[in-house]
């Protein structure tokens, strides 16, 4: 009898505890079935647990290669879901010349900011904004005329450059020197006080934006030869001190679409000059001097733009010398991934205006067949 209470007592322990196991794992499933769907106690989707949720892969991914085919795309890349850490653009002008008939406007109108106002929104929008600064700035002796070729301009064209949001002007150039070297320091010495910086004939500019070193670089292969050892050496030097090394180049025959050289006047081939550079460390090159815009090239994975046509200047007898582009590199923590082009006209012989639609299309056409005879070209 005392068995059989025995035996009853243990079945009725092993059912009780059977229960509980059931319920349990019960409870489990019904959890991680919640938890596989990403369903929250109201049944609504939670974004927090759901794999693939966009809030968990921003930054995680990584921009695909970048191809002369995005660059001419109808569509830009999107870049967003890579993060805006990560992401650092550089907008880089044609030709910004303010001497003769742009000198002339501004004195004339006594506004410094009228070349700019136009496109300076965009051009505030970059992270670090480059032009190409033709002409020095001095302060007596520059007459304000809209003829010549001796050129110069106002030094309160520094107000135009701030307000435009320009960061570095590259100053080597065959004009900058109009004034000799003495111009060339009062115009670096402008544009150190109202705090844009410089690069060129041995000024290195350096910038840091959230965390990524850039360093800014010039060299003019116009009316002079390009010293190919000297230029390594200091890429090399620059590039221990950057992540990414930006180097504008002045350069080639005037008027073309496809770099060429312009014998006695610039004898350095433009596409042997800049693959040079690209070996010897640089990550982006910015082109300009023809006063046309030219074709782009991807080499060994880093990118050339040969020119940028007209920005600010006079040239206004001709379509081709009105018309320039805006370019706009973004970067990808150290690697450029994306470039873009928007193209101006110039009108009022000083001030670059967005091109409509139709001419747009007609400009960066003429860039990407350039870009295609350039590849196809037999060296």
């Amino acid at each position: 009898m005392r068995e059989t209470s025995k035996r009853s007592d243990r079945i009725t322990l092993l059912a009780f505890a059977f229960f509980w196991v059931v319920i349990g794992f019960g409870g489990w499933l019904g959890y991680s079935f919640v938890q596989a769907n990403g369903l929250s106690g109201n049944g609504a989707k939670s974004s927090a647990i759901v794999p693939d949720s966009p809030r968990r892969s921003i930054g995680t991914a990584v921009p695909p290669p970048l191809t002369i085919a995005s660059i001419f795309a109808a569509r830009a890349p999107a870049l967003t879901q890579y993060g805006r850490n990560n992401l650092r653009t550089i907008i880089a002008t044609g030709d910004v010349i303010p001497a003769r008939s742009v000198n002339y406007k501004m004195v004339t109108y006594n506004d410094f900011l009228y070349p700019f106002r136009r496109t300076a929104g965009f051009l505030r929008s970059g992270d670090i904004t480059l032009i190409n600064l033709e002409s020095p700035l001095i302060a007596s002796g520059c007459p304000v005329v809209y003829e010549g070729m001796q050129f110069c301009g106002d030094p309160r064209f520094v107000q135009g450059l701030r307000y435009a949001g320009v960061d570095t002007a590259c100053t080597a150039n065959n004009h900058i020197g109009n004034y000799g070297p003495q111009g060339i320091q009062e115009t670096w010495n402008h544009l150190g006080a109202a705090g844009i910086g410089y690069c060129g004939y041995g000024k290195v500019d350096h910038k840091t934006v959230r965390g990524i070193r850039f360093a800014f670089m010039a060299y003019n292969t116009v009316g002079e030869r390009f010293d190919y050892a000297a230029a390594r050496q200091q890429i090399r030097a620059a590039r221990r001190g950057a992540d990414v090394v930006v180097v504008s180049v002045h350069w080639g025959k005037e008027y073309v679409a496809v770099p060429t050289t312009a014998p006695g006047i610039a004898d350095d081939d433009p596409q042997r000059v800049a693959h040079w550079i690209i070996d010897s460390g640089a990550d982006l090159i910015i082109g300009n001097h023809p006063h046309h815009v030219q074709a782009v090239e991807i080499y060994h994975h880093h990118f050339i733009s040969y020119a940028h046509g007209n920005f600010v200047f006079d040239q206004m007898f001709s379509m081709p010398t009105r018309e320039g582009v805006v370019g706009s590199y973004t970067f990808y923590r150290k690697r450029l991934v994306a470039v873009r082009y928007r193209p101006v006209v110039i009108y009022d012989y000083a001030q670059p205006r967005w091109a409509d639609p139709a001419t747009a299309r007609q400009i960066l056409n003429g860039m990407r067949d350039a870009t295609w005879q350039l590849a196809h070209r037999r060296r």
